[in-house]
C-alpha cells in the first residue's frame, strides 16, 4: 500500500471519555463499581430506616463505597492532568503510515515507529489506539481513515 497521512487532534474531553470507557470495560472496575453501589445503597437504606443492617455508624462501608465509586474518576483526573500538562498532546499531530511503520509529527516533535514496536491495538469509540508499551499509545482518529487504510493498519500490528 502507498504511504498515506492523516492529521488529528485529541481534545481533553475526548481523552477523558476514552479513559472512562477504557476503565469501565475492565471487569475489575465493573465489579468494584457494583460493590461500591451496594455499600452506598445499603448505607442510605439503613439511614432511612428502610433496612436495619448496621447497629453502629457504618464508617467502613461509607469509606469503601466512596472509594470504590470515586477511584475511576480519580484515575481519569490524574491521567487528564498529565495529558493537559504536556502541550504537545494538545496540538495537531500528523500520522504518516507506510509499509515500514508510523511517523508522527507534532509542532515540537517528530518520531517514527516500526510496526514491530507496536505491541497491541485497541478500538475505543472513534479512536484506534496503537500501543508501544502497556501505558503509552497513539490515538488515531478512525473517522479520518478509509476502510482500506484502517484494515491496512490493523493488518500491520502483530496480534498478542
Amino acid at each position: 500500500m502507498n504511504t498515506f497521512s492523516i492529521t488529528t487532534r485529541l481534545t481533553t474531553k475526548e481523552y477523558a471519555r476514552i479513559m472512562f470507557v477504557g476503565l469501565y470495560k475492565k471487569p475489575g472496575f465493573i465489579l468494584a463499581t457494583i460493590l461500591g453501589l451496594y455499600f452506598a445503597i445499603t448505607v442510605i437504606l439503613d439511614y432511612l430506616n428502610t433496612i436495619d443492617w448496621y447497629s453502629e455508624t457504618p464508617t467502613f462501608e461509607i469509606a469503601c463505597g466512596a472509594f470504590l465509586l470515586l477511584a475511576p474518576t480519580l484515575i481519569v483526573f490524574i491521567a487528564v492532568r498529565q495529558f493537559t500538562s504536556n502541550p504537545s498532546f494538545q496540538n495537531e499531530i500528523i500520522y504518516t503510515f507506510s509499509d515500514n511503520g508510523v511517523a508522527c509529527q507534532g509542532l515540537t516533535f517528530k518520531s517514527e515507529f516500526l510496526w514491530t514496536h507496536i505491541i497491541k491495538q485497541k478500538e475505543l469509540g472513534k479512536f484506534l489506539i496503537l500501543y508501544h508499551n502497556k501505558k503509552f499509545g497513539n490515538f488515531i482518529d478512525k473517522t479520518k481513515l478509509t476502510t482500506e487504510q484502517l484494515n491496512f493498519i490493523k493488518s500491520k500490528v502483530r496480534q498478542t
